[in-house]
């Protein structure tokens, strides 16, 4: 099976004094400011790639009836995260965020997702500092299934401080 991503690079698309009369795209990953601007730009595309952090972090999809009409996973998870104890709401316990050193990791992310969807486009990082940040925010350790039945009683799999393997210059 192979991921497939839709929906990003539309600013790529489209000329910067461009702008479409019809609305492209899927709600829920459509830039607020798009509506009624129709103008796409990279902050448009980081916006959207916030959105699909929060999917991947909460395990919940772009648009939910959870969410309550006309409110997409990116109001739900800042009226959660506001709430006290909101967080556990929002991240996904299938993920992992059960285990403390990956709730750390996953709350990395979703400081990126937070700030790549940014209500004021002025706000979003560009995509040259999301990478930054997810680089930055890379686990340091690797994980290795433990001895038994791979956990370490506490419902999380042993982390080893064991250096991950960079890859070589030569291939990135």
């Amino acid at each position: 099976m192979e991921a497939r991503v839709a929906d990003f690079g539309v600013a790529k698309l489209i000329q910067s004094d461009e702008s479409m009369s019809v609305i492209a795209g899927s709600y829920g990953y459509i830039a607020p400011e798009y509506a009624y601007t129709l103008q796409v730009d990279e902050k448009s595309d980081i916006y959207s790639y916030g959105v699909v952090l929060m999917e991947i972090l909460s395990g919940k999809r772009s648009v939910d009836a959870e969410f309550g009409d006309g409110n997409s996973i990116v109001h739900w998870v800042r009226s959660k995260i506001k709430m006290k104890d909101g967080i556990n709401d929002v991240l996904d316990k299938n993920a992992g965020a059960g285990c403390e050193p990956v709730r750390e990791e996953m709350m990395q992310m979703l400081r990126i997702a937070l700030l790549c969807t940014s209500q004021n486009p002025a706000d979003r990082p560009s995509m040259r500092d999301v990478v930054l940040m997810l680089l930055e925010a890379k686990p340091k350790r690797k994980l290795l299934p433990s001895v038994g039945h791979g956990h370490n009683g506490s419902g999380c799999a042993e982390y080893h401080d064991i250096p991950l393997p960079q890859k070589p210059a030569a291939e990135c």
